[in-house]
C-alpha cells in the first residue's frame, strides 16, 4: 500500500479527500519525448507513454467519481514562448482516446508562460481563477523545481491530496531513506552534472559509497575532489571510475569493480548511464552495472528516462524492484528527505 513521507500526517491521499462530482485540478508529469512530424502541420507523436501510464490510477479514480477533470503541466523547455512542437495536443488527444466520453481538460503547456517558471503569485492566482477548483491533486513526482504550477498553485486550492503514483514513489523510495538494508550503495552516472554533483554530499551522508561514472566525471573531476576533501569520511565513500581514453565511456576494469560492489550491497540505488551507450560503441560500462542491478538481491530502485532506456534496451528492467518516473527528483528526494512540493503544503 502506499505510504506517505514519515511525519506527513498532515499529507492527504486521494482516497482521503471528497472528489464525487467536484472540479478537480490534476498536475501530472507530462513531459513525454515527442517524435517530430516529418511533414510540416503533421502532429507530432508520442513515442514513450510512460510517464501518462503512471497517471491513469489516478485519473480513472476522478472519472468513477464523476468529477470535473482539469490536467496540467510542461512539456520541453520552450524558455518562456509558445513553441508549437512543444504544445501539449498530443496529450490532450491521448487522454481522450483512453477516456471516451469523460470531458477532460488538458491545459496548454505551462512553461509558454515564462511566469510558471518565475512562480509568479499572479500566475498561480489566475490559474486558479479561471478555473475554480475545489481539489488540487499532485501526482508530478518527476515536477520538483519551485515552479508555480507545484508551489503556488495548491496553496490556493481548498483542498490539496497526492495522487497514488505520487505516493508510490514515497513509499519506495522511503525503504532508501528508513532502516535500509546495508550497505546501501548510490551509482551516479549520466551527463547532468551540475544538478549531480550538487547533491553527492547529501547522499553520501545516507550511502555507504557513492559510485560516480559516466560522462559527468571528466567534466567535473576537480568538483568532485573538492567535495570529497571537504567533509570528513567523504573520501572513502567516494569511489570514482576510471575512464577510457575517449572519456565516452568508464573502463572495464572500473564497471567490474563497481559490480562487485552492487552484487554484495543491500540497498542499490543508480541514476545515470556510465557512458554514451546509446552510440553502440561505449556501452560497455553500463551493460556491466545494468546486468549487476539486475542481478543483485539487494533492494533496487532505478531513475532517470536514459537509466531506464538502457534497462529496457537490455531486458533487464523486469529484475529492478522501483523504477522512479523522475530520476532527478528521485536523487533530490533521497538527499533532503522532502520536496518542494511538500515543503510548500506542510503548512
Amino acid at each position: 500500500m502506499s505510504r506517505k513521507p514519515e511525519g506527513a500526517g498532515w499529507l492527504r491521499m486521494i482516497r482521503e479527500v471528497d472528489v464525487m462530482h467536484k472540479n478537480v485540478l490534476v498536475r501530472l508529469d507530462l513531459d513525454v519525448p515527442l517524435e517530430k512530424p516529418k511533414i510540416k502541420n503533421q502532429k507530432s507523436k508520442i513515442t514513450d507513454e510512460s510517464r501518462l501510464i503512471n497517471s491513469l490510477q489516478t485519473i480513472q479514480y476522478l472519472v468513477d467519481r464523476q468529477a470535473k477533470i482539469t490536467i496540467i503541466g510542461h512539456l520541453g523547455r520552450p524558455h518562456g514562448k509558445r513553441v508549437e512542437r512543444l504544445s501539449l495536443q498530443p496529450v490532450t488527444d491521448w487522454f481522450e482516446i483512453k477516456f471516451p466520453g469523460a470531458g477532460i481538460k488538458v491545459e496548454e503547456n505551462l512553461r509558454f508562460d515564462p511566469r510558471e517558471e518565475a512562480n509568479s503569485p499572479t500566475f498561480a492566482q489566475n490559474i486558479v481563477r479561471r478555473l475554480s477548483p475545489d481539489v488540487y491533486v499532485f501526482d508530478a513526482f518527476g515536477s520538483y523545481r519551485p515552479h508555480a504550477s507545484v508551489i503556488s498553485v495548491p496553496k490556493l486550492v481548498p483542498t490539496v491530496a497526492i495522487g497514488f503514483r505520487f505516493a508510490a514513489e514515497i513509499s519506495h523510495l522511503s525503504k532508501v531513506l528508513e532502516n535500509p538494508k546495508k550497505p546501501v550503495i548510490f551509482i551516479i552516472g549520466g551527463v547532468k552534472a551540475d544538478t549531480k554533483i550538487s547533491l553527492i554530499p547529501k547522499l553520501a551522508e545516507r550511502a555507504d559509497e557513492v559510485l560516480a561514472g559516466g560522462l559527468l566525471v571528466r567534466r567535473v573531476q576537480e568538483s568532485i575532489k573538492k567535495y570529497k576533501k571537504a567533509q570528513e569520511g567523504y573520501d572513502s565513500k567516494l569511489q570514482i571510475a576510471e575512464l577510457r581514453p575517449d572519456g565516452l565511456d568508464i573502463t572495464e576494469e572500473s564497471a567490474r569493480m563497481f559490480a562487485d560492489k552492487i552484487l554484495s550491497a543491500g540497498t542499490v540505488v543508480w541514476n545515470g548511464p556510465m557512458g554514451k551507450f546509446e552510440d553502440g560503441k561505449h556501452s560497455v560500462g553500463t551493460e556491466i552495472i545494468a546486468r549487476a542491478v539486475n542481478e543483485t538481491k539487494a533492494y533496487t530502485v532505478v531513475g532517470g528516462g536514459d537509466t531506464e532506456t538502457a534497462l529496457t534496451e537490455l531486458g533487464l528492467e523486469n529484475g529492478i524492484d522501483w523504477i522512479s518516473s523522475g530520476g532527478g527528483a528521485m536523487l533530490y528526494y533521497l538527499a533532503h528527505g522532502t520536496l518542494p512540493f511538500l515543503e510548500a503544503i506542510k503548512n
